[in-house]
């Protein structure tokens, strides 16, 4: 591998770095894996990553463990952005925002959602699907997981604002990719190049299978298990978008250099009514009732978030700056207080949009009332303002369980588990009971509105013990997903965590589908290997981490 480097090197204008310290900081992402790559990429532009495509085909065959996995921020909770060959970080030269209008916004991959709010922001505009890692991901990880977030309750996921992706497929050539109408996809493959039969194996694939393929879609608002196949072809309207095939990808068919997305308007006005649930029992009902009032999102977390983000709030000053940080402190204590040291199991936050302060207000109260006969406490936080300290906890969930727990780790497995909301009366019941059955202590987060639960057990993921849980768990938790017609990934996709389980959630024929997508785009599997279709359980358990440390990611 040392000499295929070296030749690598002659023709790269990026750094390639193959220091053992900087390897082992690329091993893990937000997963339960680590894969230790021969070497850690920084390409410096677009040119680099078709160079370093066309290397790595032309090599395949002589060097078959090589490939190339793209990463950004390496949030990733399904172990897709790490793998054993060469580990391309996009975040130092594809960072480039080049525009922000009302309308689109158009960067590169690498820029961190962080950067790009603030340009929105100005401009009274937002990306409906944004994740709640929003302070530490990048746009690319959204579009390579197909993430959603707390405005996915309106939305969907971010499949729905790609617009436009520029992609390097395996031939080592950049391409854009877009709707095309029937006529506009006709001519693209009637060229005969490679682009054309990448179009047209597509194409026939769908066509030829066409009800199976809408059949297999889960009944849910949101998914991104699989290959989006549902929505690239629709004879309806006669639009061909292979956007929606590339997004959600994890980078296992190309990697993408470049994306323009659609941005929708900012709501001007908004404000939470915050339910503080005494019993996990009566959450399938609140939930009924607060759907009824067509809530603009709907998210939660649990005691033991609740009582990391109070305890330890403090984490939150440099980013808040201390005046905001103070405030935001007392707020939250004015609300711990009436509880006597007995938090409630789980904490609600309804959000209300509207044009006027008035109009906010009134939708809040209104929800309120309709709850009323229930034994809950309630408090209304009916500006944007007065919402932020519970925002603040909810998106900085998982980084509060990672960074303030230290006897076990946040062990995201069983974390994205999506059905109906109306189903949630009987499904959460039945979830409860195969987590009690295997003794696994667990948070709950997630968009309720959605029926989107991100249950992340805390667990020794180095003990053969609790290892030896992942599997049955998951044989037990799949066939009740699918009894309420669901997903096991409403946003955190495949990887090499639910990447095994595809034939049994979609069956097989569905997923010799989704094999088939890959080997047109990728017959050599030099694109993320051992992620999505190519992913095996006893693969993924080789590499279950080998301690249970809470590394930071950037």
């Amino acid at each position: 591998m040392q000499r295929i480097i070296l030749a690598l090197k002659d023709i790269f204008e990026g750094e390639i770095i193959t220091a053992e310290t900087t390897r082992k900081n690329y091993s893990h992402d937000a997963s339960i894996y680590e894969l230790v790559p021969d070497a850690v990429l920084f390409p410096k532009n677009s040119l680099d990553i078709r160079k370093l495509v066309t290397f790595v085909a032309e090599h395949k065959r002589e060097y078959p463990s090589l490939s190339i996995t793209p990463r950004s921020a390496g949030t990733d909770m399904s172990g897709a952005a790490i793998g054993n060959s060469l580990l391309v970080d996009m975040t130092k030269h594809f960072n480039t925002i080049h525009s922000v209008s009302r309308a689109e916004l158009h960067t590169q991959p690498g820029v961190h959602m962080r950067d790009i709010d603030p340009r929105t922001n100005a401009n009274g505009t937002m990306l409906g699907c944004v994740p709640a890692s929003r302070a530490i991901c990048t746009i690319g990880g959204m579009v390579g997981n197909n993430s959603g977030g707390e405005q996915s309750l309106r939305y969907g996921n971010t499949e729905n604002f790609v617009k436009e992706l520029k992609v390097v497929f395996r031939d080592g050539k950049e391409y854009t990719v877009k709707p095309l109408t029937k006529r506009e996809l006709d001519v693209k493959i009637a060229k005969g190049d490679f682009e054309g039969e990448i179009y047209r194996q597509v194409f026939e694939l769908i066509e030829e299978n066409y009800d199976i393929i809408k059949n297999a879609r889960p009944h849910v608002n949101k998914n991104s298990m699989g290959y989006n196949l549902w929505s690239t072809w629709d004879r309806d309207t006669g639009i061909f978008d292979l956007t929606h095939l590339i997004t959600g990808s994890q980078g296992t068919l190309g990697i993408i250099t470049d994306i323009k997305m659609h941005l929708v308007p900012k709501a001007p006005h908004t404000g939470l009514l915050v339910i503080y649930l005494p019993t996990i029992k009566q959450l399938g009902d609140i939930i009924k009732t607060v759907m009824a009032h067509e809530p603009a999102t709907f998210e939660g977390f649990d005691d033991i978030t609740f009582e990391l983000g109070i305890k330890h709030f403090k984490v939150f000053k440099k980013q808040l700056g201390l005046k905001e940080w103070a405030k935001m402190q007392a707020q939250l204590a004015g609300s711990v207080a009436k509880f006597r040291g007995h938090l409630p199991h789980m904490i609600m936050m309804v959000e209300f949009e509207g044009k006027t302060p008035e109009e906010v207000y009134d939708k809040i109260v209104t929800l309120r009332s309709a709850l009323s006969g229930y034994k809950i406490k309630t408090d209304i936080e009916d500006t944007e303002e007065a919402s932020k300290p519970f925002w603040q906890i909810r998106r900085a969930s998982l980084m509060l369980l990672r960074q303030k727990v230290h006897d076990k780790y946040a062990s995201p497995f069983m974390d994205d588990l999506t059905v109906q909301p109306k189903y949630l009366p009987e499904f959460l019941p039945a979830l409860r009971k195969i987590i009690r059955k295997y003794k696994l202590p667990a948070t709950i987060a997630g968009h309720y509105g959605d029926g989107n639960f991100h249950i992340i057990p805390l667990m020794s993921i180095s003990s053969p013990a609790d290892q030896a849980k992942l599997e049955p768990v998951m044989r037990e938790i799949i066939p009740l997903v699918l009894k309420y017609k669901g997903t096991l990934a409403g946003e955190h996709n495949d990887g090499m965590v639910r990447g095994p389980w595809l034939p049994a959630m979609f069956g097989d024929e569905v997923y010799q589908l989704f094999r088939t997508t890959k080997e047109i785009f990728d017959p050599m599997y030099i694109f993320n290997p051992h992620k999505k279709t190519d992913a095996a359980w006893d693969y993924s358990m080789d590499h279950i981490r080998t301690n249970n440390g809470q590394e930071l990611i950037k």
